[in-house]
């Protein structure tokens, strides 16, 4: 009897060691994040990742921006995110979106983001099935047709024909973060920072801003209504924000 209390002792030892490994081994997930570093593995952290796209002016000073905003949870594997599509000449489609996020493919090396968007567009919301692909360093958005799931939720019509033809690539989540900061200060001060006056009684408004995030610098379409403005501009940062901007 003192022997089978001993060997049951044991195996009780045993298999709480084996689930306390299986529990803490469930706690590693290995993530992608940057295509300059290997896979890493991340113990119950929350990754935050950006991409962004941002084209260069046209003859009428305006140009494209899309960006990307995920924060990921490797131990649930969800993402909540934001993704903006601001093209130069066409309408814009914006939202913030959450969802699932798969395991790394060993193939592709990248993963898949299964997420539903509440995308704005035209003055209207409608939540819309959104696929999303990164890795290597890009992120590609799926577009296909949407229909109507019967209950005002927009879903893919054919799952196996989404088209992959928006690439994003990886940026600092900082750099959009001063982006963001930099549009908002000229949006809101262009009329003491524009060196000419509106005229007519007009006020005037930001039509489009081109950032260059590296030079401190970049270029602002304006109008008031009558007369549009296409001008140079330089900025300073403190604290991470926009303290001064000059527009010339």
């Amino acid at each position: 009897m003192t022997q089978f209390r001993k060997i049951l002792f044991l195996i009780i030892i045993a298999t709480a060691i084996v689930l306390l490994i299986i529990q803490e081994t469930k706690k590693i997930k290995t993530v992608y994040i940057n295509p300059n570093q290997d896979n890493v593995e991340i113990e119950n952290k929350v990754v935050d990742l950006c991409f962004a796209e941002f084209g260069e002016p046209n003859e009428r000073g305006l140009s494209d921006r899309y960006t990307l905003r995920m924060s990921i949870d490797n131990e649930k594997d969800t993402v909540a995110g934001e993704l903006n599509f601001f093209p130069a000449e066409k309408d814009s489609k914006f939202g913030k979106f959450d969802g699932t996020v798969t395991e790394v493919d060993k193939i592709a090396m990248a993963r898949t983001v299964n997420a539903w968007w509440s995308a704005q567009a035209e003055g209207m919301e409608n939540k819309e099935e959104l696929k999303i692909i990164f890795g290597e360093g890009t992120a590609s958005v799926g577009f296909g047709e949407m229909v109507d799931n019967g209950d005002g939720v927009y879903v893919y019509k054919d799952p196996e024909n989404i088209f992959y033809t928006l690439e994003l690539n990886d940026v600092s989540c900082g750099e959009l973060g001063e982006r963001a900061s930099v549009e908002s200060y000229i949006r809101e001060n262009i009329s003491t920072l524009s060196p000419v006056d509106a005229v007519l009684g007009g006020t005037w408004y930001v039509v489009s801003i081109w950032i260059d995030s590296t030079n401190k610098s970049g270029s602002v379409v304006y109008e008031d209504g009558h007369i549009q403005e296409i001008r140079d501009f330089t900025y300073e940062l403190s604290g991470g924000v926009v303290s001064n901007a000059v527009i010339k």
